[in-house]
């Protein structure tokens, strides 16, 4: 009694394999030797699958067919995530015109961490949700036919995953553009501060936490940001960056040949900036008796005096 059929046109011996695998690895007890099911291949130029069979009368379709029908359900779940999920998604962002060749490996790679919840965004739940999803779509397919075109069905029947798969191209395209442009603009500072003359030789950078900085020259005296910044790198940095512009700005127009920055936080997003920025000449104190009486928010400048 054949119970159903998947099939995968035009497919890869390994492909066949894979499939076979798990729906071998799902069925279990139910495909031994002496078993109630039996699994049988086939393979055509066009067309290769799986058959699944029930041995009369061990096997009897009221009283097995649910365990059935949601095992081949998880397999076959399994082999879209597994196989068919990396080629939806070479097909989604090959779509996109705009995005170079030379991009499509990056994101595609970035599509992966995000789907398989290895970003804080994500987690193993991110993989199981979508899977048990695409499970509950297939049993109730199966329960109502025996034969599943894994490709048609995909088209036809998953709206719902296509879509989620869809968000997640747009969402790492995105996300891959604007680190582009913030890297580029990241080594266009690094060039204004190349050809600039350093102008000081030390500034302190106290970062108080948040985004609360004070800039103090080598004697300890502050940097007014106000009566310094260039107007141009202003303008550059409001329009390109997300940050706290007046220090960063303020930095690269005094230029000083070495940067020591006080905080408690060096995982700062704007203090990782700044590193990138200025490479060598920065060094970040987390503790030292200058900067204690500051970040702990009992200071005046004078205290700050050597």
């Amino acid at each position: 009694m054949e119970l159903f059929t998947v099939s995968i046109p035009s497919a890869q011996l390994k492909e066949l394999e894979s499939l076979t695998e798990l729906l071998k690895c799902e069925m279990g007890d139910l495909h031994t030797s002496s078993s109630r099911v039996t699994l049988d291949t086939f393979q055509t130029d066009k067309l290769a699958g799986v058959t699944c069979s029930g041995l009369l009368p061990e096997f009897q379709l009221h009283v097995h067919g649910q365990d059935v029908w949601k095992r081949a359900a998880s397999a076959v779940a399994e082999y879209i995530l597994a196989v068919k999920e990396g080629v939806l998604i070479r097909s989604l962002i090959a779509k996109e015109k705009h995005v170079e060749d030379a991009d499509r490996n990056k994101i595609e790679a970035y599509c992966y961490q995000l789907l398989n919840g290895y970003e804080e965004q994500g987690s193993p739940e991110v993989r199981r949700r979508r899977k048990s999803k695409v499970t509950k779509a297939l049993q109730l397919y199966l329960e109502e036919h025996t034969v599943l075109n894994v490709d048609g069905f995909i088209r036809f029947r998953l709206e719902s995953y296509m879509t989620e798969l869809r968000e997640v191209v747009d969402y790492a395209i995105d996300e891959y553009v604007l680190e582009r442009q913030y890297q580029e603009f990241i080594s266009l500072l690094k060039y204004f501060v190349y050809i600039q003359d350093t102008k000081i030789p030390m500034a302190h950078l106290m970062h108080k936490g948040c985004h609360e900085f004070t800039l103090l020259d080598e004697q300890w005296l502050p940097i007014e940001p106000s009566h310094v910044v260039d107007g141009m790198i202003v303008e550059m940095i409001d329009c390109d960056m997300e940050m706290e512009d007046m220090i960063v700005s303020t930095l690269i127009n005094v230029s000083p040949g070495h940067i020591v920055i006080h905080t408690r936080d060096p995982e700062s997003q704007v203090i990782k900036t700044i590193q990138q920025i200025f490479e060598a000449r920065v060094h970040v104190c987390v503790y030292c008796n200058s900067c204690e009486p500051c970040l702990t928010n009992n200071w005046k400048s004078q205290d700050l005096v050597p």
